[in-house]
């Protein structure tokens, strides 16, 4: 089988075909054996399925039809007595033993009723230029409309829905053609009606007739809305009941072939009308796409299948990354699209064309459709995020990503781990309860992203310390997406930037992938300048991570933020959004102050998703200190032998430090299940260290984040000056028991001056850290650096780092051997690099990580870097393509950088262990 065309002209075929008319014909599958598809029909539930359906059989044809929407329907209505839950979305209950009435779950009010009197209207003209008038109540909260009969209709139809189902699934099992009548008679009153049926926007708040030509929105349809136009649900009931002879009998009846007025009045309609749409790359591929298929597989229309199959195709190759994440870079959209994907390969899996069939579209031919098979890739994309999760199986919240959703294995142990694609990198390390994660965000905003470019999370001792609050649909959603609502830098209280927003990885080295417990360090470093493109003097902003281990058990992380730009700097810090928590912290502090709003900023009390307002009004009794040197602060849980989190924060200069509550607000209540009411009944700990200036000001904040059970390890924290200075440099020195770590990290360049501490300490890098236990050098780690030196020992390195320039590239997908890319500049061959990372600098700017698995130096002069993955690029000497989303194509040259690694360690049993991506020269004491 080929693949399908990507060059289909879809729209313009499409209203071709309507513009000069479908050849419509009734029961054209009935040469197909149905049901066609598998429906999952289960024979021991016979018994159930005939309990399920005693209402409809004992109703009238008639009463049963009037289930059947005259004209529309509301898909969310709220409770105009009290507001509760989320949007109108699954609000009231509904039965079928007073079917008239729906009651609100949070209060208990029955409608309709006279209290609520729907005496506003809503009118507009159907497709047939029939004039509608739709009834609504105006509730008190900003006049909100609430189509209460509405609503209804659509409760009263998704019970007909089930029950079409279900007599269907009975009809399969028992041959009783009673059941198969009133499947037929639904589907020939919905055919009957669907013509009169307007196109509508169907959103919270949002009812209105559109433009009743297709294509339509996204947000509107005529019998669902959303992506969802076709009507799956009714089709396995078509598929069950297909060959029975009632469907001739009703015919008879009605004077008309029944199948024929199902498929062309129905069926077939809906689908045509979203096939004019070309909007299908989306997270929504399980609905209409997946619909299209199922429904061309019932009825017998192959193109229905061939138009499926191509926007299938085009989901996978157009909306994922190269490291399989979908393009929103969220875990609960990558789930939903995988979902829907998977859906909608099954509906198509075996499929073959009919006898002779050859599409006039993309003139393919299928037999025998597999998958998996036709996209390898699709492998990979399945469980993508599931290296992010965290050890209890919880997704990490990134971006729009529901809390609590547990996708994934719980795990015993810890490593690190990069999505480089999508933008976020996990240091991780530990077994058990002292598995422990610091999260470093930094991708693109491409649909459902949170403003949080270098956001951190971290997990420790079985607890999400440093949250992400998440996604919510409630009113608090403006919150939870903004920049302050995030552990990251603020600059002028401004929130920062949509697409284009892609950070830049400038390091990554994971540490000991074999052993969860080792001693080794793990380092990211990320920069997301471009998401405040919206300052223009903002030139710098970038933060560094460094994992240091002092057991086992336990381990911190250093912090350090840089930021050049702007004139107001808010780094920002939250607790625990899952449990109550306290900040202790011995500053004296002034009085509290009810916001933060600034005196021009005007606060309205939200009360729906879509609200925007400022969101540091959602800072409450916050309280100022003034900070000349650094500080401690605790995160403390309730409960004798409970985990604390304790941040020593250094000093930079004079900073205010603010520390209150904010809402903390995923113990509302995830999705449908939240409730609005509840947006201020959960608080979390919050602070903010504050620096002003001129602009373009710079700021280096440094941090050490100490997870801990019992007593803190980590006796003190603080800074150590560096001869010659700079503004962009800093040394840390962090004692915990007879050992003393020192850090010492630079934003130097090649060939890397020489920054010396008081304590004696010398590096021309990047990146040092020596380790020292009672007073005697242990371990040492350089990276990206010549040389890191100091009394009585020394690591020097021949190489600091590698770079040069991309001449091509090969790809296992496009039939070449391995996937690599090529240089002329000479590296060293075989496995020396293995493990490491290029970084990749576009033509735009931007970069990207590649971990390498080995250098293979070619007959042809060139230089192959093989790498672990598919890079998904096409590298010529004019320019370079990528080959998955989002699939830029650009001119230059692609330049790239190998930071050199040396790292000296010495076991209990004296011995040196040492790594280094070159040749090294070690000076150790005693050796």
């Amino acid at each position: 089988m080929g693949q399908p065309c990507l060059e289909m002209v879809l729209t313009a075929l499409l209203v071709v075909v309507l513009a000069t008319g479908v050849a419509w014909c009734g029961g054209q599958a009935l040469d197909l054996e149905h049901p066609v598809m598998d429906h999952g029909l289960d024979p021991a539930k016979l018994a159930t399925y005939e309990d399920w359906i005693k209402p409809a059989m004992a109703m009238s044809e008639a009463e049963l039809l009037a289930f059947v929407p005259e004209w529309t329907y509301v898909q969310y209505c709220e409770c105009p007595n009290c507001y509760g839950g989320v949007e109108g979305n699954g609000i009231f209950t509904w039965t079928i033993d007073r079917p008239g009435e729906m009651t609100c779950r949070f209060c208990g009010t029955v409608y309709p009723n006279e209290r609520f009197p729907e005496t506003e209207i809503l009118a507009g003209q159907n497709a047939l230029g029939e004039t509608i008038t739709l009834p609504y109540h105006k509730g008190s909260q900003a006049d909100a409309p609430h189509f209460l009969s509405l609503h209804l209709q659509l409760l009263r139809r998704r019970w007909l829905e089930w029950q079409c189902d279900t007599l269907a699934r009975a009809y399969a099992l028992t041959g009783n053609e009673e059941y198969a009548r009133r499947v037929a008679l639904v589907l020939d009153r919905c055919a009957t009606r669907y013509p009169h049926y307007p196109v509508m926007q169907n959103l919270p708040r949002r009812i209105a007739f559109r433009d009743q030509k297709a294509p339509w929105p996204w947000d509107s349809g005529r019998w669902n809305f959303f992506h969802n136009n076709i009507p799956i649900s009714l089709l396995p009931a078509y598929d069950l009941t297909y060959a029975s002879p009632e469907y001739e009998k009703l015919s008879a009846e009605r004077g008309y072939d029944v199948r024929e007025h199902i498929e062309k009045d129905f069926l077939k309609v809906t689908c045509e009308e979203i096939m004019l749409r070309d909007d299908h790359v989306n997270n929504c591929v399980g609905y209409d796409v997946r619909s299209a298929a199922v429904l061309g597989r019932i009825i017998n229309e192959p193109r229905y299948v061939h138009w499926a199959y191509y926007w299938m195709q085009r989901n996978l190759t157009e909306g994922f990354m190269r490291d399989g994440f979908w393009k929103e870079g969220t875990p609960a959209y990558h789930a939903m699209t995988v979902g829907g994907l998977t859906y909608a390969f099954e509906a198509v899996r075996g499929y073959s064309d009919p006898v002779g069939y050859t599409d006039p579209q993309d003139g393919e031919r299928y037999d025998n459709l597999d998958p998996d098979r036709d996209f390898p890739f699709w492998a990979r994309c399945k469980n993508a995020p599931a290296v992010l999760a965290h050890p209890n199986g919880m997704d990490a919240c990134i971006h729009d990503t529901h809390p609590y959703a547990y996708r994934w294995p719980k795990r015993e142990a810890t490593v690190s781990t990069i999505c480089p694609a999508m933008g976020h990198a996990s240091l991780g390390r530990g077994r058990g309860l002292h598995q422990m994660q610091a999260q470093l965000h930094f991708s693109g905003g491409y649909g459902h992203q949170h403003y949080d470019n270098c956001n951190l999370t971290l997990w420790a001792k079985g607890k999400e310390m440093l949250p992400d609050i998440g996604y919510t649909w409630t009113q608090m959603r403006c919150w939870t997406t903004s920049a302050i609502g995030h552990n990251l830098v603020v600059v002028d209280r401004l929130d920062q930037r949509s697409s284009p927003s892609d950070g830049n990885l400038l390091a990554y080295h994971p540490g000991d992938l074999q052993d969860p417990e080792s001693l080794d360090i793990a380092v990211v470093e990320a920069d997301g300048k471009l998401g405040y493109r919206n300052i223009p003097d903002l030139d710098l902003y970038q933060r560094l991570l460094v994992t240091v281990p002092v057991s086992a058990r336990d381990a911190y992380l250093v912090d350090i933020f840089r930021v050049r730009g702007g004139k107001l700097h808010d780094w920002a810090l939250h607790g625990d959004a899952d449990e109550d928590t306290t900040a202790v912290c011995d500053l004296p502090f002034g009085d509290p102050v009810p916001t933060m709003l600034l005196p021009d900023e005007e606060w309205v009390e939200p009360t729906q998703e879509a609200h925007q307002y400022p969101p540091y009004g959602m800072l409450r009794d916050m309280r100022p200190a003034s900070v000349e040197s650094g500080f401690a602060l605790d995160f403390v849980y309730s409960g004798d032998g409970a985990p604390r989190y304790r941040l020593h924060m250094l000093p930079g200069g004079p900073a205010e430090l603010w520390l209150g509550r904010a809402p903390s607000v995923r113990r509302m209540g995830q999705g449908s299940s939240g409730d609005m009411r509840k947006a201020y009944d959960f608080w979390m700990p919050m602070m903010l260290v504050r620096r002003t200036g001129e602009a373009p000001l710079t700021s280096v904040f440094v941090a050490v984040h100490e997870p801990h059970v019992g007593t803190p390890f980590v006796q003190g924290a603080q800074p150590l000056a560096m001869e010659p200075g700079d503004a962009l440099a800093t040394a840390v020195e962090v004692r915990h028991g007879d050992t003393v770590d020192t850090i010492i990290s630079t934003a130097d360049e090649a060939p890397y001056p020489v920054r010396t501490t008081v304590s004696g300490l010398a590096l021309r890098g990047k990146l040092g850290i020596v380790r020292q236990v009672a007073g005697q050098v242990t371990a040492a780690w350089l990276l990206d650096g010549a040389s890191l030196t100091g009394p009585g020992f020394g690591l020097v390195a021949e190489t600091a780092g590698f770079d040069g320039e991309l001449t091509g590239s090969t790809r296992q997908a496009d039939g070449q051997p391995r996937d690599a890319l090529l240089t002329d500049t000479p590296l060293p061959s075989g496995d020396a690099l293995r493990g490491q990372w290029l970084l990749l600098t576009l033509p735009n700017g931007m970069t990207q990580g590649h971990e390498i698995s080995e250098v293979v130096a070619q007959a042809d002069g060139q230089t192959a870097i093989v790498t672990a993955q598919d890079h998904g690029l096409r590298v010529t000497a004019g320019g370079v393509e990528e080959t998955y989303f989002p699939l830029r194509k650009l001119e230059g040259r692609c330049r790239f950088h190998i930071a050199g690694v040396a790292s000296v360690q010495q076991g209990a049993d004296g011995l040196l262990r040492t790594r280094a991506t070159g040749k090294l020269q070690v000076t150790w004491p005693g050796q």
